[in-house]
């Protein structure tokens, strides 16, 4: 208990003394950035759900095929994409595109491998039994994805999401802010916010920064990925 109150005293001390200079300026500033990473991530997300669900359902939907592609989804999803990079930015600044609108797809660029591997898992967990009762009662095109194909991935994609969505948060510290032959690469937000942070020594606009994140993730998991849980695990369930 006595260890555990020193360390209490120390993070308030801690806290105290970072936050001395900030202003209410500096968290308002900090939030509408905060505002525009989310935004990032929620179109991010979705636009890789798009492109990554019917590609995961169809290779899940056919046994050799999912055997060879599954390891290399996992495989990519483990590469530490930021070693890409540089690359990208390379060609941000040599093409001289805007880095608003290019930097952010950096974001995604590691992560979206999690929303591609869990569909092509949940495509494979579909029984056959349904699928061949689909077959039989002739579902079209929309009726099989709706009654079959999405109860069947739904909880396997809310797991992407989640994982893909958690390292598009901390991908952004990079990603919205990248050191390039020396020149700074940014586009505003939470995570270029708190990269800068640290290279200017602003320690308490550092702390609210990351405390505001952490803040955004935790509740974003509580309003919307648990209650997606819940209807996945309620609604969309396929029985054998």
């Amino acid at each position: 208990m006595a260890e555990q109150q020193k360390i209490r005293v120390a993070a308030v001390q801690i806290a105290r003394f970072a936050m001395e200079d900030l202003t209410l300026g500096d968290v308002g500033t900090t939030l509408l950035l905060g505002l525009a990473t989310l935004t990032r991530v929620v179109v991010l997300i979705a636009l890789a759900s798009v492109v990554w669900v019917p590609i995961g359902v169809w290779v899940g939907m056919r046994p050799r095929v999912s055997q060879l592609v599954q390891p290399v989804a996992q495989f990519m999803a483990a590469f530490p994409a930021n070693l890409l990079f540089p690359i990208a930015v390379f060609g941000i600044v040599r093409w001289k595109l805007n880095p608003d609108v290019w930097l952010s797809p950096l974001m995604i660029l590691g992560t979206q491998w999690y929303i591609l591997f869990n569909v092509i898992a949940g495509a494979m967990a579909i029984p056959t039994d349904l699928k061949e009762a689909a077959q039989i009662y002739r579902f079209g095109r929309w009726d099989r994805w709706r009654h079959l194909i999405l109860p069947g991935i739904f909880p396997y994609l809310i797991t992407g999401m989640v994982t893909a969505s958690g390292g598009a948060w901390n991908a952004s510290i990079i990603a919205e802010y990248f050191h390039f032959q020396g020149r700074i690469v940014s586009t505003p937000g939470l995570g270029s916010t708190i990269s800068s942070a640290s290279d200017a020594g602003r320690f308490d606009v550092l702390l609210a920064s990351t405390l505001i994140m952490a803040i955004v993730v935790v509740l974003i998991n509580r309003l919307l990925w648990r209650r997606l849980y819940r209807l996945a695990a309620s609604r969309f369930k396929l029985d054998a």
